[in-house]
C-alpha cells in the first residue's frame, strides 16, 4: 500500500494555477496561443546581460555566497534611487525589500498579514496567481466591482462595513493591480486614486499596489501612484523586473513603512534565505550601467505595435461578438462576450487553433466569497506581446471561426485544473 501522508488542511486546499495547466496544451505545433501573459523572448536584452555578466569575475565571490534576505546592497541602492524619483518621497533602504518575483513578495505579505479565514479585497476581475497565493494562505475573498477606470472605490466603506457584519471583523488587505490590470487592461484613474487614498485612513485596509505593468506605458501620460497620493501610509507598493526585463531573473522589490518590511523580510528568511545573488548581481550591474531606460522605450514601442495590431484584429473579425475597452499598456485586452460560455468556446478555439484564457479563472469560486459571487463566464482574456503581429491578425480569425463553430467535445483539457466546472480559480 501506498504511504499516506498526513496533508495539512491548507496542502488540501491547495490547486494548479490554471494558467500553468494550459501551457502544455498551447505549446502545440501551430497553436496561436493568447494565453499565457508572457513578454516576448525576441526583445530579451541577452547581448547586453552577457555583456553585464563579466561583473561575475569581479564580485563571483559575492555572486556565488549567500546575500542578506533584504537584498544585495548596490541593487537596493538602484531601487532606492528610482523610487525616490518615482514616488516623489525619499525612500531609504530599510524602506525596502528585494524578492524572488512579485508571487514571492504576495506570498511574505500574506503571511505577515493574514490568519486562515481572513478576507482580502481583490478586485473583480483579478490576478489568479494572487487567488492561488492567497487562498493558501487560507484567505476569502471579497469581490470589489470594477470598471474601464478600475476598481469602485465608492463600494469600498460598504464592502468593508458588509464583511465586519458577516465575519466580524474588516478586511485584512486590499489587492489591487492598479496599472493596466491583468487580466482586464484597466488603470485606476487620479480621481479614483485620489479618492482611495483620502479613504484609507477611515477604511483601516492596508493596499498592496501590484504595479509589474506601469513602466510599460504606450498611450496617455502617466498617474501617480497610490502610495504617492497617500503619503506611503497603509500602502505597500511592488514591482517586479520580469515584466520589463526579463522573467527569468526572477527579482522583484517592494516599499513600504520600515516595520512592514522588517517584517516581511523576517517572513522571507523562512522560505528562501535570499533572493539568488547571482540574479541580482547581473541585474544591479545592468542598471548601473544605465540600460534600463532605453530598454524600456524600446520594449513600448514593440508592445505598442502589438497592441495597435490586437486592436485592428479585434474589430476586423470579432467586433460582431465582443466589447472590450483599449488599454494604454500593458499585456492584456478583456473580452466581453454576452450569452456565450467562454469555457466551452475555449475547447472550440484549440480545436481552430487559438488559445485564450477563459474568465473564469480570474474569480474565487463561491465557496471561497463573502458577499456576491461572480463566474466571469461570459469573459476571457487575450494576451498579444507574444504572438506576433501576424500571429495576432490570424489569431483573431480563428476565434471568429470558433464563435460561429456548433458546441465540441469536450477537449484533451477535460479534467484539468481549468475545466472542473468553476471549482478552480
Amino acid at each position: 500500500m501506498a504511504f499516506s501522508y498526513p496533508y495539512s488542511r491548507i496542502a488540501q486546499a491547495m490547486r494548479p494555477s490554471p494558467i500553468r495547466e494550459l501551457f502544455a496544451l498551447t505549446q502545440r505545433p501551430g497553436m496561436i496561443s493568447f494565453a499565457g501573459g508572457l513578454p516576448d523572448p525576441a526583445i530579451f536584452p541577452v547581448e547586453r546581460f552577457a555583456e553585464c555578466a563579466d561583473v561575475l569575475l569581479g564580485e563571483g565571490r559575492t555572486a556565488l555566497q549567500y546575500g542578506a534576505t533584504e537584498g544585495y546592497a548596490p541593487l537596493v541602492g538602484w531601487v532606492c534611487q528610482r523610487m525616490t524619483a518615482f514616488l516623489g518621497q525619499p525612500v531609504s533602504p530599510a524602506q525596502v525589500a528585494i524578492a524572488s518575483g512579485s508571487q514571492q513578495l504576495l506570498d511574505m505579505l500574506a503571511r505577515v498579514l493574514l490568519d486562515p479565514g481572513d478576507v482580502v479585497l481583490v478586485e473583480s476581475p483579478t490576478y489568479p496567481g494572487a487567488l492561488h497565493t492567497l487562498r493558501n494562505a487560507g484567505a476569502r475573498f471579497m469581490l470589489v466591482p470594477s470598471d474601464g477606470d478600475g476598481i469602485f472605490v465608492e463600494a469600498l466603506p460598504e464592502l468593508v462595513e458588509r464583511c465586519r457584519r458577516e465575519t466580524g471583523q474588516a478586511p485584512k488587505l486590499l489587492y489591487t493591480v492598479i496599472n493596466f490590470s491583468n487580466p482586464s487592461g484597466a488603470t485606476l484613474s487620479l480621481q479614483r486614486r485620489r479618492q482611495l487614498a483620502a479613504l484609507l485612513p477611515t477604511l483601516g485596509v492596508p493596499v498592496l499596489e501590484d504595479d509589474p505593468y506601469g513602466e510599460l506605458r504606450f498611450e496617455a501620460e502617466p498617474i501617480p501612484p497610490l502610495y504617492s497620493l497617500a503619503g506611503g501610509q497603509g500602502v505597500l507598493y511592488a514591482s517586479s523586473f520580469s515584466k520589463i526585463l526579463a522573467p527569468g531573473t526572477r527579482v522583484a522589490w517592494a516599499v513600504g513603512e520600515a516595520e512592514l518590511i522588517r517584517r516581511l523580510v523576517l517572513a522571507k528568511q523562512g522560505m528562501d534565505l535570499c533572493t539568488s545573488m547571482v540574479t541580482q548581481v547581473l541585474v544591479a550591474e545592468y542598471c548601473r550601467r544605465g540600460h534600463l531606460d532605453a530598454h524600456l522605450a524600446a520594449i513600448r514601442r514593440h508592445y505598442a505595435v502589438k497592441a495597435e495590431a490586437m486592436e485592428k484584429a479585434l474589430e476586423t473579425h470579432l467586433a460582431a461578438h465582443a466589447s472590450w475597452t483599449r488599454p494604454q499598456g500593458g499585456f492584456f485586452y478583456w473580452l466581453s462576450l454576452p450569452g456565450q460560455d467562454c469555457q466551452e468556446l475555449f475547447q472550440r478555439a484549440v480545436a481552430a487553433g487559438v488559445a485564450f484564457l477563459p474568465g473564469r479563472a480570474f474569480y474565487p469560486d463561491a465557496s471561497e466569497t463573502v458577499g456576491e459571487p461572480a463566474a466571469g463566464r461570459e469573459f476571457l482574456r487575450l494576451c498579444f506581446t507574444f504572438a506576433q503581429p501576424e500571429e495576432i491578425q490570424e489569431g483573431c480569425r480563428r476565434l471568429a471561426t470558433a464563435l460561429s463553430a456548433p458546441a465540441s467535445q469536450p477537449s484533451p483539457m477535460h479534467g484539468h485544473a481549468i475545466e472542473d466546472h468553476g471549482r478552480r480559480a
